[in-house]
Formats: C-alpha cells, sequence, structure tokens
C-alpha cells in the first residue's frame, strides 16, 4: 500500500466496517488498457468538473476561475474562457439551432451565467438578473430554454433573457441540483428538502409540491424513466419516487447509523448514475452497488473498493470496465477476469455471450455475482484525491483532481491500432509493400 492510501484510509472505523479487505492490484497489470498518459496543464488549483463535447474535446472547470477547452486526443489546449472572477459551479451544453455552433454555459458563485462560443472562446452573454451564486443549471425542452439553481429558481429563453424567477423564501438552502422530469416539471433539491416545480404555458414558474424530505442533505438526482426518478443522500439512502403521485414507493441502502464514529457517514453516496434506463450504479462510501429500480434488489454490492470514500465512478469500452476514483488518489478499474480476457484475445468465450445480449457488455454487471467482480486494474498519477472521470468512448478515460490535474489516460489497444494503420499508410505511400 503506497503511502498516500494510508494517509487517505479510514482508521477511524469500528472494526465490523472493516471485515471485507481492500483488494491490491499486482504491479503486473495485463487486462488494464489505459496506460498511455497525457498531462493536460493549464489549471492551478482544484480541478472540479469535466464535460465531454464530442469524441476529441472536452471542458474542465477548476477554482481558479477558468474552463478550458481541451483537444483530448493530443493533449492540446484549444481554447481558455476566462472571465468569472470566482469558481464556476456548474457547465451546461446549449444547443445553438441558428449557427449550428456548440455553446456552453457557465454558472459561477460571483453571481454571474456566461454563455461562450466554444470554437473561439468568445463571451457571449453575461447574465445577472438572477443576482445570486449559481449552483446549477439545467436544459429545458427542446428549444434550448434553460434554469438556474441558486437561492432562487430563474427560467431563462434561448436568446438568454429572463423569462421567470420563483423566489424562495429566506429560511429555504440554495438549490444545488435540479432535473426534469414529465409535463414541464422540474425537480430541485436544497440540502434535504426536495421541491417540484411546472413552467407553464405562459413561461412561468410555479411551485407543485414540496416532498418529504431526507434525513440528511441530498447529494444526486437522477432520471431513470418518464415514471420514475432516483433521490440519493448523505445517509447512504436511494429513493426512487413515482413522478404521477410524487410519492416514494421504494428505498435501497437504508442504515441505522448513518453518521457513523466522528460523524463521517462512511455510508454516503458520492456519486450515482443511471443505466438502460432500469438500473442505479451508486458510489456508497468506499464501495460502489448496482441496484434493480423493477425488481426492488440489490444486484451487487462491492465493499470497501477503495482505502477511502469513491468520488465518482463511470462504466468504459461500452460496459467492459467500471472506473472509480477516490479520495485515495487511485482509479480503479473493475470486470470479470474471464470476460476481459476474452474480449482482448478475441476468443469466443464468456464475452460473446454478452456481446449478443440486449445491453452488450453492461448485460455482465446485471447477472454477475460480487465474487467474480475483479480488479483488473489501478491508474495511479493523482496527487490528492480524484474529483471527477469522464467516459471519452472506447479511446480514452479523462480524470481531474485537487492536485490541479487533468489527465487523459489512453487505451493502449487502440493506440498501437492507430499507429499501425499510420505505418501502413506511410509505407503505401513510399511504396513499400
Amino acid at each position: 500500500m503506497s503511502m498516500f492510501k494510508k494517509l487517505w484510509s479510514n482508521p477511524e472505523k469500528p472494526g465490523k466496517i472493516r471485515e471485507v479487505p481492500v483488494d491490491e492490484i499486482r504491479e503486473n497489470q495485463p487486462y488494464n488498457p489505459f496506460t498511455e498518459l497525457l498531462f493536460l496543464d493549464g489549471h492551478n488549483d482544484i480541478v472540479r468538473i469535466l464535460l465531454k463535447i464530442d469524441s476529441k474535446r472536452c471542458v474542465s472547470t477548476a477554482d481558479d476561475n477558468l474552463a478550458i477547452v481541451w483537444d483530448i486526443q493530443f493533449g492540446y489546449k484549444l481554447v481558455t474562457l476566462s472571465g468569472h472572477s470566482r469558481p464556476i459551479t456548474y457547465m451546461l451544453r446549449l444547443p445553438d439551432y441558428t449557427t449550428h455552433r456548440i455553446k456552453l454555459a457557465t454558472g459561477s458563485s460571483d453571481k454571474q451565467i456566461r454563455i461562450w462560443d466554444l470554437e473561439t472562446g468568445d463571451c457571449l452573454h453575461v447574465l445577472t438578473d438572477h443576482q445570486s451564486s449559481v449552483k446549477c443549471l439545467l436544459l429545458c425542452g427542446s428549444e434550448g430554454a434553460f434554469c438556474s439553481g441558486g437561492e432562487n429558481l430563474s427560467l431563462w429563453s434561448p436568446s438568454c433573457s429572463l423569462l421567470a424567477s420563483y423566489t424562495q423564501s429566506s429560511e429555504e438552502n440554495d438549490i444545488c441540483m435540479m432535473i426534469n422530469m414529465s409535463n414541464d416539471r422540474i425537480v430541485t433539491a436544497s440540502d434535504k428538502n426536495l421541491v417540484v416545480y411546472v413552467i407553464s404555458h405562459s413561461n412561468e414558474l410555479n411551485l407543485v409540491k414540496r416532498l418529504p424530505s431526507h434525513r440528511e442533505p441530498v447529494k444526486f438526482l437522477v432520471h431513470v424513466t418518464d415514471d420514475v426518478f432516483a433521490s440519493a443522500s448523505l445517509d447512504g439512502t436511494i429513493k426512487l419516487w413515482n413522478t404521477d403521485t410524487l410519492a416514494s414507493y421504494l428505498c435501497f441502502n437504508s442504515v441505522n447509523d448513518p453518521e457513523g464514529p466522528n460523524k463521517t457517514f462512511p455510508y454516503s453516496v458520492q456519486t450515482l448514475i443511471c443505466l438502460n434506463q432500469r438500473y442505479l450504479c451508486a458510489g456508497i462510501g468506499t464501495g460502489f452497488a448496482l441496484f434493480d429500480t423493477e425488481t426492488g434488489k440489490t444486484v451487487l454490492h462491492k465493499q470497501n473498493a477503495h482505502h477511502s470514500k469513491i468520488n465518482h465512478l463511470t462504466f468504459l469500452c461500452d460496459g467492459l470496465y467500471l472506473a472509480t476514483g477516490a479520495v485515495d488518489g487511485a482509479i480503479r478499474l473493475w470486470s470479470c477476469v474471464d470476460v476481459v480476457r476474452d474480449c482482448i484475445n478475441g476468443d469466443q468465450g464468456e464475452a460473446s455471450r454478452f456481446l449478443i445480449a440486449q445491453h452488450g457488455l453492461y448485460e455482465m454487471w446485471y447477472k454477475m455475482e460480487v465474487q467474480r467482480v475483479s480488479l483488473v486494474g489501478e491508474c495511479l498519477a493523482h496527487d490528492g484525491p480524484v474529483q471527477a472521470l469522464l467516459n471519452c468512448d472506447n479511446e480514452s478515460l479523462v480524470s481531474c483532481g485537487v492536485d490541479g490535474l487533468v489527465i487523459v489516460w489512453k487505451n493502449e489497444n487502440i493506440q498501437m491500432l492507430k499507429r499501425s494503420h499510420v505505418l501502413q499508410a506511410t509505407r503505401t505511400c513510399d511504396g513499400i509493400v
């Protein structure tokens, strides 16, 4: 175990929480393809957010008040978006149906929303009418209107004019996240509370209902289907809600003592994603779990996957790997060794059974027993907690952390194939057979 892992491990946990040992990777990692690294140097503070633009570009934001557009194929800085005077808290891609160019909205604690042209880096609009720190942004409908959340909930037109604003009472906490529902409704989270609003035909924001609160602050909101959404909180609880009745009908991961020793909340949900409009994959404390929203069952639960809490997770290579990034600074790759071996060797073994399944390799996770989940790779380069992970198709994984780094982990198998094609093309042009 590295010294950094020891420092970030959890000695304050009682023995019964640590019954399951943390897996350790061997030095030789034959099933880890993400071994070619590009270090993207441009930020000078904690990098917190990553956003994919397309297969070749992504955007990062940091506490240095900057957003940087990167070429992730070659590691080039394309554009620096400079103008905010405080850290950027949220990014949102905006459609532009007139010029067909990609625009980006950034919200900041400087009480501004800025609209950028990602091709040129020009700031097209500066919005200040909401007059409070911006905590989240949400695209509403297909016309390009969007909402901003903070002290108030505001609705903006595609041309960036303020259409409506709903003012919360002074006792309410800032809106920190929100998701879309059917019938022009929005669910917002502020501290422990969930509130549903509706956008009327006259573009007004009206309160629909205040939902029963969680015991602790809400960490994530996730759209599952048009009929279901999920909320997850610091206490570890994941609730499923019916969008018609606005009632909670199922709960995952309930624990009796969510605070744990010294109020460390060892079971907190730090990250949550939905797969195939049915399964929820959550980073719970130092482990991860997969839940079936239709059957109400826990499909698998891997405890103590890291030496400290998991901050982010994502699936890679069409579901072949699950990548987890944690406070211990490590990025770990999880899969079934037999399936990975078959995919790498091109064998018609167990992998072929999943490749022809309805959901491809993701099907492996829905049917695999936890005993078969293996640590197949570990990516170590960050000197501090990993803040976010970004899947860039099959070619690369992008990560960022408190060390101010953005790192592109390239798939060596694809890179070798590309180099082989370039070499073959060069030989052909030189007349070498």
